[in-house]
């Protein structure tokens, strides 16, 4: 049974490389979210090709970053960045999704300079989920470019049931990002990564579409 399962998520995993490789023409990448799985999931993923890998919480990503120990692993902190975390974070993680705050581009560059980085941004004032308002992201990057970070480009979440505000959220973060000469654009999960496919994300955070319904613990 642990086989098959296994089997199983790599396949979902090959067939969703495919499908955004066509729907795309090439230019958006799948990144897969262990959070609340194990180090087989990740193994699972290195097996098909995937190597950049998305991770919620620092606990997690550093426990599963001790026992898998490979170098093709480049780890995405995708969850919201706690400052305490960063001094423990910042050898592991390549790629920095949800800065949204000048108190953590400070942090990050305090440990690590040229540290690769996406400024998370609120488009539309409903978010919970951290992300800072629009008119905030030019002063964001300008001072991620003073501490010596890597602006790579933005990150935002769609609207949970609400296709209209979400298409209108992806939309809004690609033109953002387009008038900043900013290349990557991380948007869409397993429940909309097809939409914002078609408003230019580059990075799609996808979980449960290849693992199923994360475990209650």
């Amino acid at each position: 049974m642990e086989t098959s399962y296994i089997d199983e998520v790599k396949e979902k995993a090959q067939q969703l490389v495919e499908k955004v490789k066509t729907k795309s023409d090439g230019k958006a990448t799948l990144l897969p979210v262990t959070k609340g799985f194990g180090a087989r999931e990740v193994e699972a993923m290195l097996e098909v090709g995937l190597t950049a890998i998305g991770e919620s919480y620092a606990q997690e990503m550093l426990e599963k970053a001790k026992v898998i120990n490979d170098d093709k692993i480049t780890w995405h902190m995708i969850g919201g960045i706690q400052r305490n975390k960063i001094k423990k974070l910042y050898k592991t993680v390549d790629l920095w999704h949800s800065v949204d705050r000048k108190e953590v581009i400070e942090e990050i560059s305090k440990y690590q300079k040229y540290s690769k980085v996406l400024i998370q941004v609120d488009m539309n004032k409903r978010s919970k989920q951290g992300g800072c308002p629009p008119e905030n992201v030019p002063d964001l990057i300008q001072l991620a470019n003073d501490k010596e970070l890597i602006v790579e480009g933005l990150m935002t979440i769609g609207v949970d049931k609400d296709l209209e505000a979400t298409k209108n959220t992806f939309a809004g973060l690609a033109k953002l990002a387009k008038s900043m000469g900013l290349k990557e654009i991380s948007m869409g999960m397993s429940n909309d990564f097809e939409i914002a496919i078609d408003y230019g994300a580059t990075i799609l955070r996808v979980g449960r579409s290849i693992f199923g319904e994360r475990r209650k613990k």
